[in-house]
Parts: C-alpha cells; sequence; structure tokens
C-alpha cells in the first residue's frame, strides 16, 4: 500500500513539475497578428503588419523575450514587398545568424533580392532588355 502510495505521489510530483516548463519563445500577439493578416486582407496590410512586428519585436526585448523562428523572415518579406530592400537584407541577415536552421532558405532569399537589386541600381546601358 505505501509502495502504490509512494508511486502514485512520485507520480503526480512529475507530472506537476513537467507542466512547469517555461515557453521556449516570447510568442506576444505575433501569432494572432499573423492569422488576423491572412484572414483579413486590407489595402494597408502590409504597412500595418510592419508596424505590428516592429512593436513585437521591442515587446519581446522588453520582457527579454526569444524571438520565434520566422519572424524576421516575415517582417523582412514585408520590408521587401515594401519596397525597403536595405531593411530587409538586415531583418533577412538577422534570421539566418538567429536560427541556422533558416540560413539556405535565408541565403536564398538574401542573394536573389541582392541580384534584383544589383539589376535595379545599375546604369541603364547595364540592364538587361525585357
Amino acid at each position: 500500500m505505501t509502495n502504490r502510495l509512494a508511486h502514485s505521489g512520485l507520480t503526480v510530483f512529475f507530472l506537476a513539475l513537467s507542466a512547469c516548463v517555461p515557453q521556449q519563445y516570447y510568442w506576444g500577439s505575433y501569432e494572432n497578428t499573423l492569422y488576423d493578416r491572412h484572414v483579413n486582407p486590407s489595402p494597408t496590410g502590409q504597412a500595418e503588419a510592419i508596424t505590428s512586428i516592429e512593436a513585437f519585436i521591442a515587446e519581446a526585448d522588453m520582457v527579454h523575450g526569444r524571438i520565434p523562428p520566422g519572424v524576421y523572415a516575415d517582417y523582412g518579406y514585408l520590408l521587401f514587398k515594401q519596397g525597403r530592400t536595405d531593411d530587409a537584407l538586415l531583418a533577412l541577415k538577422k534570421e539566418s545568424e538567429l536560427y541556422q536552421e533558416s540560413k539556405p532558405l535565408m541565403d536564398r532569399m538574401i542573394s536573389r533580392i541582392e541580384s534584383k537589386w544589383d539589376l535595379d541600381t545599375a546604369p541603364e546601358e547595364k540592364k538587361p532588355s525585357p
């Protein structure tokens, strides 16, 4: 009887202990805003999304939370779509530095943006004809 009680007590203790694992990443309101952005797109959606992600990153820094994977990639992509190429490249490089798993994809995106950007900023005589 006491053996069974001790076993039950240890089981409850370890279950309670495993439920107290801290969050690995700070998600804040990012998931909700990402969902809203995809379900209810608006004409000013990209600008609002950029503002929202900037606020999320600042909020995560204030609470010393770790930014989840993909946030900087999402941010960089939105910046690129808005024509802010330099800022986009910085965000994509930040994603690549923080999460080595995303490095191959981020490096590919960076190289494509840089090659497109080089064509767009090249003198007219060096641009290929359409």
